[in-house]
């Protein structure tokens, strides 16, 4: 790790607890003062974690170890640890120190404005719902909590839109902005809905959406209705959003991997804004946090304008008969269909071709010809992206597993798929093209 990070700050001398978090209002407000605390210095550092003892959220424990005197905090900077499940892999923890939260928090301010009222609509145990506290606490500002948030109960428009409703009043007479953070699941739901959604969304003077690839035919519906929609991107390791529709935020720098940034490559950040690395994983900062930058697993490319577009993930490319596909550009083709609402490209391993990509796919109707809609599909990923990338299966499903912090749970995706094809309800996709 470089020296930047925790390997040479002094020893710790502070305690790190876990916040049990339970869905609902109850594990917001709890948090929100346990998370005060840390931030102020009159507390214990803090590390969110669902309420619940699922394997899960067993793991997460793990990766943290809270109140373990055998495993100490690694610097007493350090005010949150962020536990991430992501949509693969195992647990990682992320460790935010206070100045890092602040200097995020107080960049977002200084762009969009620093009285604002939230909606808080996401789990407070992952970043961008931490963050919504972290800013109203630094800005002295209130905020109201949506009834769904955190599983509690599932999200809907006429319940958000009464939420919204609430804290439109409030900002009429107290002149705050109004502003919520959403996933784009969220957004399409509130879409769908129809009008007292769509009402709902403009409201709010910012509507950010992450956590996810927002899809374009969104963004100019949204755009097209007069919403302030902006898309958000970060992560836990940047204390959340981090650069705003191409933008960064002020501090921030954004490189790639490629020749004068000519051409596109791994997104590098750096900026005060960098977590202090992962808690009890010396071998990950290592690969991740390198002479003071992140080294991100997304590729980029900067426009002439020195906006950033993300194009997608390094470790979702996979090769299929010695080609190179890059499964997040097969699932922006298909996005862009009129008939597609929702979906995800996993791949099967194959003896023969090594990968076979597959769309599992949710339709905007019912009634939709799914085999004229897998040909056309088909078509149109072989012809933009090459053969290599075509599905070999599309596989139609009402809905897909999702994990709370709004990403598509690709593990219970990946393994509701094998069973299928194990079980003979899905032909096996190792066929010739």
């Amino acid at each position: 790790m470089s020296s930047s990070h925790t390997s040479d700050s002094p020893q710790a001398t502070r305690a790190l607890i876990e916040v049990s978090v339970a869905a609902g209002m109850s594990g917001v407000y709890s948090l929100a003062t346990h998370l005060a605390a840390a931030l102020d210095g009159t507390g214990p550092a803090v590390a969110p974690i669902p309420a619940g003892d699922s394997e899960l959220i067993n793991n997460l424990r793990l990766a943290v170890r809270p109140s373990d005197t055998g495993y100490p905090l690694e610097s007493a900077d350090i005010a949150v640890v962020c536990a991430t499940s992501g949509s693969s892999g195992t647990p990682r923890a992320v460790l935010l120190s206070r100045d890092a939260l602040l200097a995020s928090a107080t960049a977002f301010g200084h762009r969009f404005g620093t009285d604002a009222r939230w909606v808080v609509s996401l789990p407070v145990h992952h970043i961008a719902g931490i963050m919504v506290l972290v800013r109203s606490w630094l800005h002295g500002n209130p905020f109201e909590v949506d009834p769904s948030v955190g599983g509690a109960r599932p999200f809907d428009a006429p319940t958000f839109a009464a939420t919204t409703a609430m804290a439109q009043r409030a900002s009429s007479a107290d002149g705050l902005l109004l502003m919520v953070s959403l996933v784009p699941t969220q957004i399409a739901r509130l879409l769908e809905a129809g009008s007292v959604g769509i009402e709902a969304l403009c409201s709010y003077d910012v509507v950010l959406s992450g956590a996810a690839a927002t899809p374009q035919p969104m963004l100019e519906t949204l755009r097209a209705h007069g919403v302030n929609v902006v898309v958000s991107y970060g992560m836990s390791e940047t204390c959340g959003g981090c650069v705003f529709d191409g933008r960064p935020l002020d501090g921030v720098g954004i490189t790639l991997g490629s020749q004068d940034d000519s051409e596109p490559g791994r997104i590098r950040i750096t900026g005060p804004i960098l977590a202090s690395g992962y808690r009890l994983r010396p071998d990950l900062d290592a690969l991740t946090f390198i002479d003071g930058r992140l080294e991100t697993q997304d590729v980029g490319r900067l426009d002439s304008a020195g906006l950033l577009h993300v194009l997608g993930r390094l470790d979702d490319v996979v090769i299929v008969g010695g080609v190179n596909v890059a499964l997040s550009a097969v699932e922006s083709v298909i996005r862009h269909h009129h008939d597609v609402a929702h979906v995800a490209v996993i791949d099967v391993q194959d003896e023969l071709w090594g990968s076979l990509p597959i769309a599992c796919v949710v339709t905007k109707s019912a009634r939709t010809d799914k085999q004229t809609l897998t040909d056309e599909l088909k078509a149109q990923v072989s012809s933009r992206i090459g053969r290599a990338a075509t599905p070999r299966l599309v596989v139609f499903l009402d809905q897909l597993p999702m994990l709370d912090s709004g990403k598509v749970d690709r593990i219970t995706l990946r393994l509701q798929v094998a069973r299928d094809i194990a079980a003979g309800h899905l032909e096996h996709p190792g066929v010739a093209h």
